[in-house]
């Protein structure tokens, strides 16, 4: 066999293990952008609650109909997003305090997508991913309740890696949770 083609070969196969379909747990760590946002807490007490509403703990799949390609999310999800929703609130002079304590604003958020889906065949395959948040805040006279969503569609010819699914869905988080964090609706009586 000429040189040339065990080469091919060798790079073909190290190409198709590179690929090989795994599972993936990723890391959600979402960073608000909070830059235009107003700084309205002047030291009212927040309560934040982060729930998990969705109906599956899987994200997606690396590869449509293999289950054995399954995207989920590490188990502290929820922890870093009330992180994320307090820090945000913090900045904008809030005093955060436990979900069950008398507070000026009580605010459940609910994470009800956290979407990751691969077209199937093809060389170059459609992915779409996104992520919804739903928030209810009560105060002594109004109760709002409000979606928050970020998504996108792109095109991929290789399976994303762990870090690349993170940074999308990260980003996604990040968007719609700084989109409520900025809603002055949620904290204005």
């Amino acid at each position: 066999m000429p040189i040339e083609r065990r080469r091919l070969l060798l790079a073909l196969a190290v190409l198709a293990a590179g690929c090989a379909a795994t599972p993936q747990i990723l890391p959600i760590q979402p960073e608000l952008e909070l830059a235009d946002a107003a700084t309205r807490g002047a030291g009212r007490a927040l309560a934040v609650e982060v729930v998990d509403a969705r109906e599956d703990a899987v994200v997606g799949y690396r590869d449509p109909g293999d289950a054995s390609t399954a995207i989920t999310a590490a188990p502290e999800m929820l922890d870093n997003l009330q992180r994320a929703l307090e820090d945000g609130y913090r900045k904008l002079g809030f005093a955060i305090v436990p979900s069950d304590a008398a507070a000026d604003v009580a605010l459940e958020v609910r994470l009800t997508e956290l979407g990751y889906q691969r077209a199937e065949g093809g060389v170059v395959r459609e992915l779409r991913t996104g992520a919804t948040l739903e928030a209810t805040s009560v105060m002594p006279t109004k109760t709002v309740t409000a979606v928050y969503r970020d998504g996108q569609g792109k095109d991929t010819v290789l399976r994303p890696t762990l870090k690349t699914n993170a940074d999308i869905l990260n980003q996604h988080l990040a968007a719609a949770l700084s989109k409520l964090v900025s809603d002055a609706r949620l904290t204005t009586p």
